[in-house]
């Protein structure tokens, strides 16, 4: 046998240990504390020094912002904010400047801030869920509470799930479904705002538990078995009947985690399964390694469903950018197209619009919609040319989503 050129033989041991690495990683990610780890990203901050308490240093007025916190039904405590709306701040701004800021309020519902929301008759409310890594305020995550509270008396609740940021606990599927269901019933319950006057915003992963928290309020009893069916998050709502929203409104989202791996790279570099599709067995194997599926297109499919047989209203709008480059905009565009069938599949008299609008930058290079004849379920399909995976939220097209909704909603 002829001996390899050096340079063979280093490329040849460099690929072989790419190779291993890549296998160990792999073997890794079964680990069900590794791969949730690694799915949630939630000790992973960008800026640990930063205070969360200090709103200011985000942009926002002085007590803007209210920190305090949410008791989920299973006992985690989850660090939330609500941010007024600046036309609400400015009419008020002597009052609640005067007050102290910092820590989380022991009791919301004794602030001014709790008063302006739940005594305005034209107080919206959205109820925002973020993606992966960090904690609240990380990344464009401020920017966007800031841009969807420019609009008129639209309030803002967020909230860190479980194990991220200051809220206890540890980060799952079931969990994380539980604290979006507590965030909305105490809307809902303690505030007192009714769902008409709540649109529900998910970006990227929050995309995955908006859609799931869609569905435990239009299906409380469960009948979908499309929920955790032994965790907290699918304890029965107040209301026997479906509770239909504004708006839920989902950016940058994925049909499932397993069909999102086969193209996604973990920090952008390395593959998941990817590598694999030669192996089917070996990927397969894999996948039925995966602990929390989040199975968003289904969930958005039965959401429709139920929406079109039950006759509850139901306005869904899906958004991606062309150029989002963590999770492709075929994943958007496969929720809608899916959810799509599902509506004309139960009403085949529903009205399907397709418009391509070729040379606006910055606005929609495709605008989509399928709507029920009565107008009572309405799909809709923002494709956009620009605006990468995080950002996107800042963008006009998502503020005005949310401005139309509530229109609709009181109209």
């Amino acid at each position: 046998m002829l001996p390899l050129h050096p340079i063979l033989k280093k490329a040849y041991w460099g690929l072989a240990g790419a190779g291993a690495l890549y296998a160990a990683v792999m073997l890794a990610l079964t680990n069900v504390t590794i791969q949730r780890n690694a799915l949630y990203a939630n000790n992973i901050v960008s800026a640990w020094w930063a205070d969360v308490d200090t709103p200011q240093a985000y942009g926002f007025a002085k007590n803007q912002v209210t920190a305090f916190n949410v008791t989920t039904p299973d006992h985690e405590i989850l660090y939330a904010w609500h941010v007024l709306p600046l036309n609400v701040y400015e009419k008020n701004e002597a009052e609640l400047s005067q007050y102290p800021s910092g820590s989380p309020e022991g009791d919301f519902t004794q602030t001014k801030a709790f008063e302006l929301l739940k005594t305005d008759p034209k107080a919206r409310l959205i109820i925002n869920f973020h993606g992966n890594a960090g904690h609240i305020a990380q990344g464009w995550r401020t920017e966007t509470y800031r841009t969807l509270t420019f609009l008129p008396n639209t309030h803002l609740l967020t909230v860190d799930y479980r194990g991220f940021g200051r809220s206890t606990g540890q980060p799952t599927e079931a969990g994380l479904i539980a604290d979006g269901v507590a965030l909305v019933n105490y809307a809902l319950h303690t505030i007192g705002i009714p769902p008409a006057r709540i649109a529900i915003v998910g970006q990227s992963l929050g995309t995955a538990v908006a859609s799931a928290v869609g569905l435990h309020f239009a299906d409380p009893s469960g009948i979908t078995g499309l929920l955790p069916g032994s965790n907290v998050s699918t304890t029965p709502s107040s209301s026997s009947k479906p509770t239909s929203f504004a708006a839920i409104i989902l950016i940058a989202p994925f049909t499932s985690l397993p069909t999102l791996l086969e193209s996604y790279r973990i920090f952008g570099v390395v593959p998941v399964l990817s590598p694999l599709r030669g192996y089917p067995r070996l990927q397969n194997w894999l996948r039925a390694r995966i602990v929390d599926g989040w199975p968003t297109l289904a969930r958005i499919d039965a959401l429709v469903a139920s929406a079109a047989t039950e006759q509850h209203p139901l306005r869904l709008h899906v958004i991606h950018a062309k150029d989002d480059f963590d999770i492709p905009w075929a994943h958007g565009v496969g929720i809608y197209e899916s959810a799509s069938a599902a509506l004309t599949a139960a009403q085949s008299d529903a009205v399907v619009t397709d418009v391509s609008v070729p040379g606006v930058t910055g606005r929609t290079a495709r605008i989509r919609s399928t709507a029920s004849a009565d107008g009572r379920v309405d799909l809709r399909m923002d494709l956009l040319a620009y605006g990468g995976h995080n950002r996107v939220v800042t963008f006009a097209p998502v503020a005005i989503a949310v401005q139309r909704a509530f229109e609709a909603s009181s109209a």
